[in-house]
């Protein structure tokens, strides 16, 4: 009898440690894959999370996109491709300045091109937008606000220019990433609509570049004022400041006093 009690008791301990051991590495394996799906996701992992009322099956979503992205035979544009999409981005850029919305059509045209071109899969925006998440979840969220946006003006024709601005900008980012292509450093963003780039002053007799007057206020940094370009005041804005005696060297310009100030009378030498 106390034999077959120990026993039971013995079997007893034995399962529960067993099952002590396999809770233990599930949390592990869960710790492990939550991990995974945080350094994944980024940022893009919390607002899932956000939307959804349970953790773990919100995860096991993640997890389920994570899947079919690697299914899917994703390629990278060749040197001819990432040319050709260039040129036709910046063309799209360029109509931004008189047409803005054409401009953002086009670029929501120009990055499902992209997309389909390189093997993402075409279903609807939704799922696009999904896979975006897994491979670039740093800008997916520019494509979310671009589409949005895009689609509400196709709806109402309503968004004014900045609005319209903001989506290409949103746009262009995902773009070169898409593209694996720089995002230009000196131009960050089209030119609103209406706003031309007014060419250089063309050179005049001699090679000299023709100067335009200023105001007849314009003040310098120092407060004092600044003569005509046109020459008032016997100088020019491009004229040297000291015009050079015979021989060549620079004369010497007298220094400006301050007058005296009354209450400070100067010593008399």
């Amino acid at each position: 009898m106390t034999t077959a009690i120990v026993i039971i008791v013995l079997v007893a301990l034995l399962l529960i440690g067993l099952f002590a051991f396999q809770k233990a590495r599930r949390n592990a394996e869960l710790q492990q894959r939550r991990a995974e799906l945080k350094d994944r996701f980024g940022p893009e992992y919390e607002r899932y999370l956000e939307g959804s009322d349970n953790r773990g099956k919100a995860e096991r979503k993640l997890a389920a996109l994570v899947d079919r992205r690697e299914k899917l035979q994703i390629r990278e544009l060749t040197n001819e491709e990432k040319a050709r999409f260039g040129t036709r981005w910046s063309a799209a850029q360029a109509r931004f300045v008189d047409e803005p919305p054409s401009a953002v059509d086009d670029a929501e045209t120009l990055i499902t091109q992209v997309m389909k071109e390189r093997g993402y899969p075409m279903d609807d925006f939704a799922t696009r937008s999904d896979m975006v998440m897994v491979d670039h979840p740093a800008v997916v969220q520019h494509y979310r606000s671009a589409h949005e946006s895009h689609e509400r003006h196709r709806a109402s024709g309503k968004l004014d220019t900045e609005d319209l601005r903001v989506a290409f900008m949103h746009y262009r980012k995902l773009f070169h990433v898409l593209t694996d292509s720089p995002e230009p450093v000196s131009s960050t963003r089209p030119m609103p609509a209406g706003k031309h780039v007014e060419p250089a002053p063309s050179a005049g007799e001699g090679g000299r570049r023709e100067t335009q007057p200023l105001p007849k206020d314009a003040v310098g940094p120092s407060g004092a004022r600044v003569p005509d370009a046109r020459g008032t005041n016997e100088e020019r804005v491009d004229a040297p400041v000291a015009q050079g005696g015979r021989d060549g060297k620079p004369e010497a310009v007298e220094p400006v006093t301050k007058p005296a100030d009354p209450r400070h009378p100067q010593e008399t030498r």
